[in-house]
């Protein structure tokens, strides 16, 4: 039998920035929810800091940010609790719906698009609530997995000693989307002026809700962080540098949690200074969950992180913004390569065979041709050229050139008898009259004039220059 999961809680939310008389708003528009055993009786329950035994069902974890303002975005989050809380209430979770991912991401899912028709039904039915809405955030955790699904820009980290702070989720913003397309840093997301805005929410009466859901794998001293964007959007997710190349000296979340892992209550509190020390401005929510042990070791997954980094510095990255696409990447950098390698081996099939045909005159192996010679190499891998090629070519040019000038040389012939002939016998002068000297016989060195003919001047003057030529 498999060692069962013993995990520990912390979590805390509060106004925080909103207390400070120059916050836009005021009060508490987050809410969350904890379940640390989904298979019970008693709804919402947990102790901070107590070693739990996870059961068959599982645990659970929730955080909803209301917006809205004026308009009761703290409405919107506690119609998201409430929605929650009653799905997961005690005999509501069977063995066969936690038993896969398959079944817990759709039930999550059906949780977000209630919510969202029930917080429009409440705006449409109240005019005081109109244009509220809210993030939601679950993270379901069965055995070694952890099902997330999520709308809006409450966020979900993870972070092992071995591996360090991982997202695990994805902003549904504007400046998210940004960031994403390369066309702002990571750093600039913190100070952009469209930072608020987000692309998916419940209660967003342009669109029907569409919530995105992952699956992971938790290992042993995993700590998973559930927090609204009060905290990760004053606080770092680890070091980072400015525009000038300078290290940002603020404080950060990876850093935070590896110095408090052994108490997530201290963790917790170390979370809530290092926000107000950035300003905080508006509620901060945090859920800590940290898996003491039955999970396995994450060993494994530090050696494949380690390879696929070794990967990364053999080759030039294709776009250094988008990192999380390395493995697929790399999977179709696989799947050209087989292509590749087929092509190369059916073109040195094809070669041999070619060479197979060629090989009669020169016994030797590995035959190459490049241009008009052979390259033969031997059994020390010393290479010669071997001009038989070059041989047999000139051989065919040079019948091809005896072939023309005897041609050549008897047009000159019958030209010598013709002029000869005209020689002796009058005849009548070309349409452009006068006359033109040509030797009667080779070796005479007296010229006979005679009446121009309608010869042409390239057949019988040049002759002999062309024959000095070819000789």
């Amino acid at each position: 039998m498999a060692e069962r999961i013993i995990f520990r809680m912390a979590a805390w939310t509060d106004a925080a920035g909103k207390y400070d008389p120059n916050a836009p708003l005021e009060g508490n528009e987050d809410n969350y929810y904890i379940d640390d055993d989904l298979g019970d009786n008693t709804p919402s329950h947990w102790v901070a800091d107590e070693d739990i035994l996870l059961s068959d069902y599982g645990m659970l974890m929730a955080v909803a940010d209301g917006m809205g303002g004026m308009n009761a975005g703290e409405i919107a989050s506690q119609i998201a609790h409430d929605t929650v809380a009653e799905f997961f209430a005690p005999g509501k979770i069977t063995p066969q719906l936690a038993a896969n991912h398959e079944n817990r991401s759709r039930y999550m899912e059906e949780v977000v698009r209630e919510t969202d028709r029930r917080i429009k039904e409440e705006a449409k039915s109240n005019s005081y609530h109109e244009g509220m809405g809210s993030t939601l955030i679950m993270a379901w955790i069965v055995n070694d997995e952890l099902t997330l699904t999520w709308i809006g820009d409450s966020r979900a980290y993870r972070f092992n000693p071995a591996t360090g702070i991982e997202p695990l989720s994805r902003d549904h913003s504007y400046v998210q989307e940004l960031a994403d397309k390369g066309i702002i840093t990571y750093e600039q997301t913190f100070e952009h002026p469209q930072g608020n805005i987000v692309t998916r929410s419940l209660g967003d009466t342009t669109q029907k809700a569409k919530p995105e859901s992952r699956l992971f794998k938790v290992y042993d001293k995993d700590i998973i962080l559930l927090c609204s964007d009060g905290l990760s959007g004053v606080i770092r997710d680890k070091k980072t540098y400015d525009e000038n190349g300078q290290l940002y000296l603020g404080d950060n979340l990876e850093d935070i949690i590896a110095t408090h892992q052994d108490s997530l209550r201290g963790c917790r509190e170390a979370l809530w200074i290092a926000a107000e020390k950035a300003d905080w401005y508006d509620n901060v929510t945090a859920i800590l969950c940290k898996i003491c042990s039955g999970a396995g070791d994450c060993l494994a997954t530090d050696k494949i992180k380690e390879n696929i980094d070794s990967i990364k510095t053999k080759e030039k990255p294709l776009n250094k913004t988008f990192e999380g696409l390395t493995i697929r990447v790399s999977r179709k950098k696989i799947v050209l390569a087989s292509v590749l390698c087929f092509f190369l081996i059916g073109g040195g099939v094809a070669g041999l065979l070619f060479q197979g045909k060629e090989k009669k005159n020169v016994e030797a192996p590995n035959k190459v041709e490049i241009e008009d010679s052979i390259i033969v190499k031997d059994k020390v891998d010393t290479v010669k050229m071997v001009p038989q090629k070059k041989e047999q070519k000139a051989k065919k040019l040079q019948i091809v050139k005896n072939k023309d000038y005897n041609e050549k040389k008897k047009k000159q012939q019958e030209v010598k008898k013709e002029a000869k002939r005209e020689s002796t016998t009058p005849s009548k002068a070309s349409k452009t009259g006068g006359f033109k000297l040509v030797p009667i016989e080779k070796g005479q060195d007296k010229l006979t004039p005679v009446p121009v003919r309608s010869v042409n001047k390239e057949e019988v003057t040049p002759i002999k220059g062309k024959q000095e030529q070819s000789k």
